[in-house]
């Protein structure tokens, strides 16, 4: 499995990593905790070692069946979890993520959602300190904008950022990808598969069950719904004129954008994180390269800008996002 260096550190984290939301089962539907474990499993058979998670996802339980899924395998494996901006939270918020996956550390410990009533200045300090202590490896960011992490950075290191980016969302191309790369933080994304969107299983009459939360995400819902799958059809023969599926099709195309690092998978089944994982073995040719994005401008460039894909922030302004009132 190829692995790519975590921004400055000395993490080297495989290129498609397992995302850890769905086995919360909560916003996704259910999610049966042995299939999980299988699941964690097999991608420790295929060589991923990066396994992300978050205390957000079901109350934790999420995390407390990752760690039951690593039992044994701690010094194998990347950890990354998350925990909120406010900096009088974030060690109590830490020590119970660590007793769930039962570790005494993680490596990347991810602030979740920007919080602009908290100072940036107080929450890095805190994670700086984490990381002094030894109980974290690497401080990210998640769905931060460029002048979130610049305020953030002028009080401690960030190695990671964790943005939704896919062929079909691409709003971090603006300013973030660059950003990234000029100041070595990597990318980590995440919805790399559009929550399902991409993987060409999905129709316009498909029934999800009633507590498969995924249509309240921006994409799913019906001004873009159909957009998003007449893009995936139009991507179907040159996956199967490349004899792979439109997973990897899509997520290889991910992996060759300049600036990312790793592409997060919410793989709830074995044969899921396997088919996944093939998209490493994929090369594309500029040919291919330039139809697939063809097909992504069309839809992208189609999109009003969102900051995120469930539209907690309403506004925008040279401030950054407000939340509405």
């Amino acid at each position: 499995m190829e692995t790519r260096r975590l921004g400055t550190t000395e993490l080297e984290v495989t290129s498609v990593a397992l995302g850890c939301w769905p086995m919360g089962a909560g916003y996704w539907g259910k999610c049966d905790d042995a299939d999980s474990i299988s699941t964690i499993h097999r991608a420790l058979e295929i060589g991923i070692n990066l396994f992300d998670t978050a205390p957000a996802y079901n109350n934790g339980h999420s995390e407390t069946v990752l760690g039951r899924g690593l039992a044994g395998r701690r010094q194998d494996v990347i950890i990354s979890t998350k925990v909120t901006a406010a900096a009088d939270q974030i060690r109590a918020s830490l020590t119970v993520s660590l007793e769930r996956m039962q570790t005494d550390y993680v490596d990347i410990l991810f602030v979740h959602w920007p919080n602009r009533a908290k100072p940036l200045a107080d929450t890095m300090q805190v994670l700086e300190a984490l990381r002094a202590e030894g109980r974290i490896r690497a401080v990210g960011v998640s769905n931060f904008t460029v002048g979130m992490m610049a305020i953030a950075s002028n009080y401690g290191t960030i190695d990671a950022v964790q943005p939704p980016y896919n062929l079909i969302w691409r709003f971090i191309e603006d300013d973030v990808l660059s950003y990234s790369q000029a100041y070595h933080v990597s990318v980590v994304a995440y919805s790399s598969l559009a929550q399902g969107l991409l993987t060409g299983t999905l129709r316009l009459d498909t029934v999800l069950p009633p507590d498969d939360q995924r249509p309240r995400s921006i994409l799913w819902q019906s001004e873009n719904y159909g957009k998003c799958l007449y893009a995936v059809e139009r991507l179907r023969p040159i996956a199967q004129e490349l004899g792979i599926t439109l997973a990897q099709l899509t997520l290889c195309w991910l992996l060759a954008q300049p600036g990312v690092t790793s592409a997060l998978v919410g793989a709830r089944m074995p044969d899921e994180i396997a088919e996944d994982a093939g998209a490493v073995d994929c090369a594309l040719s500029e040919v291919t390269l330039n139809a697939i994005q063809e097909v992504s401008d069309e839809i992208y460039l189609s999109l009003p800008y969102y900051f995120d894909m469930w539209g907690n922030w309403k506004t925008w302004n040279k401030r950054g996002p407000q939340r509405e009132a």
